[in-house]
């Protein structure tokens, strides 16, 4: 696995990926999104309740700054929000994140999963799940990735 120069820019997540959660409630992070061996990611249950969210802590420092600029009593209260349902963990040196069993539960992860890309961050779907809200996302997107001239 070619490692990713930790001066260089953090990848980009695209594509969508589907892998299973072992026994352990591990599961393959695609070598393409590896940041670097025993790489740190940060997962948080999406407040939609849909899938949850895993990112590298630059994106949770741009996170923890929007909350900074809120009024005192918001801004402790996100943030603790943020904390007590975020979880850190590392790439064991198989490529492999565990997905915290209550994650698992609460969105009803198990058996096979889909990774979806989204730019900076990426998301872990129950396959069912993400294949029914896929359309969705695209009727929403789609306008405006024709504004973007894509």
């Amino acid at each position: 696995m070619a490692s990713i120069d930790t001066n260089s820019a953090p990848p980009f997540f695209m594509g969508e990926f589907r892998h299973a959660l072992d026994g352990k409630s591990r599961l393959t992070v695609p070598s393409a999104w590896r940041v670097e061996e025993e790489g740190e990611f940060f997962l948080i249950p999406s407040s939609s309740g849909a899938c949850v969210k895993v990112m590298l802590r630059a994106e949770l420092e741009r996170i923890r700054g929007l909350a900074a600029a809120l009024p005192g009593p918001q801004r402790l209260e996100v943030l603790r929000s943020i904390g007590a349902n975020s979880r850190q963990c590392k790439l064991d040196k198989a490529g492999r994140i565990v997905v915290p069993e209550e994650f698992c539960k609460s969105q009803s992860l198990a058996g096979e999963v889909t990774m979806v890309g989204a730019m900076e961050t990426f998301e872990i779907w129950n396959t069912e799940i993400w294949d029914a809200a896929r359309a969705k996302t695209a009727a929403i997107a789609t306008p405006h990735l024709a504004e973007f001239g894509l």
